[in-house]
Order: C-alpha cells, then sequence, then structure tokens
C-alpha cells in the first residue's frame, strides 16, 4: 500500500500530462459540444494538479521527479490552453478569449523560469514548487475554467458579467503574481551562484 501511495503523485502526474493532448485535439473545432468537453477535461487535469501535490505531502511521497514533473506538467497544462484559447472569438462581443499579450506575457515568463530551474539544476539543486507557485498556477486554471465558458453570463449589479471578463481579470491576476515571484526567484538563484553548493538547497519555486 505505501509503496502505491509513493508512485500514486507521479501517476496522476503522468495522468495530466496524458489529458493534454486530449484537451488539444477537443478545441481544433472547437463546436460548443466539443468547449464543454474540453472545459470537463481540462478541470480533471486541474483536479490531479492539487491531488498529487496533497498526496505527495500528506504521505511523505514527495521524489526528486515529481519535484521537477510536477511544475512543469503545469505548465504544459496552462500554455496548451492558452494557445488554442487565443485564437478564438466571442461570438458576443467579437473579442478574443484571451488576449494575446496575457499569453506572451505568461509564455515569457515560464521560459525565464525554467532556464533559471536549468542553473540551478546545473549546481545540483531540484527545486519544489512553493506556495507561491501553487498559487499562481491555481489562478491561471481557474481562469482557463472562466475563459472557456466564455460567453455565459451572470447577473452583478444590475448587469450581467461574461465569464470572459471574469477569466481575463483572474488571468492578469495570476499574471501579476508570476512576475513578482520570477523577480524573487531570478535574485534568489542568480544571488545563490556564488555561494556554496550546501547553501544552495533552499531556493524558492514560484
Amino acid at each position: 500500500m505505501n509503496s502505491v501511495l509513493h508512485r500514486l503523485p507521479n501517476w496522476l502526474t503522468y495522468l495530466r500530462l496524458g489529458l493534454i493532448p486530449v484537451f488539444v485535439v477537443l478545441m481544433i473545432e472547437p463546436t460548443q459540444g466539443a468547449v464543454l468537453l474540453a472545459t470537463f477535461v481540462f478541470i480533471i487535469a486541474a483536479i490531479t494538479d492539487y491531488t498529487d501535490g496533497y498526496i505527495a505531502r500528506r504521505y511523505g511521497a514527495v521524489s526528486d521527479s515529481g519535484k521537477l514533473l510536477d511544475p512543469m506538467a503545469d505548465k504544459i497544462l496552462v500554455l496548451s490552453a492558452l494557445v488554442m484559447l487565443v485564437a478564438q472569438r466571442s461570438d458576443l462581443t467579437g473579442d478574443p478569449w484571451v488576449p494575446g499579450w496575457m499569453v506572451v506575457l505568461v509564455l515569457a515568463r515560464e521560459i525565464w523560469v525554467t532556464g533559471l530551474r536549468g542553473i540551478a539544476a546545473s549546481k545540483g539543486v531540484v527545486v519544489a514548487a512553493t506556495q507561491s507557485g501553487k498559487y499562481k498556477s491555481g489562478f491561471q486554471m481557474v481562469a482557463i475554467v472562466f475563459l472557456l465558458l466564455h460567453d455565459t453570463t451572470f447577473p452583478f449589479g444590475g448587469q450581467r458579467i461574461s465569464c470572459q471578463s471574469i477569466g481575463v481579470n483572474l488571468l492578469f491576476f495570476s499574471i501579476v503574481i508570476s512576475y513578482w515571484g520570477a523577480v524573487e526567484y531570478s535574485f534568489s538563484v542568480l544571488g545563490e551562484e556564488k555561494k556554496s553548493p550546501a547553501a544552495k538547497s533552499d531556493l524558492p519555486q514560484s
């Protein structure tokens, strides 16, 4: 049983990676039914992100491979979804489901942080995701769910607000968090280069 529990977080990460191409295929021809199914697939993938982390912490099933694979799977899931969303247009307003410039900011940040992780890894340091990074990923995933439900509206202040509007604002908030974390992470990694390897084990990840 303990062996299964220790492997389960990585299995869930592999499941999340396997659901990504399913999501992408569904979004190639985004009919209403396909988008609803893609939303369901994305939600399942997002749930595995929370579940694998919880199991790893609860049962001490944290591994070096999990530290690397879990945040990487999150990035691939989020970026795949945003790329598939950027070309879509709202039937209500004609606006893109997600502005292209926001996707560029997300992509640029992830490439930068991945490069920093490579620098840390070259020094023999495996960096796990911290809470700030998880919060960023959480906001991004919730934002994507709202963006997928783009034309659905809710009453608010005597008017109706679209899921697209909610999603764009949540995504913008996640970008602010992610860039703040990236700045802190940059100073941590680049500043630690002059220290001994033993002092580099506590680098934060955002």
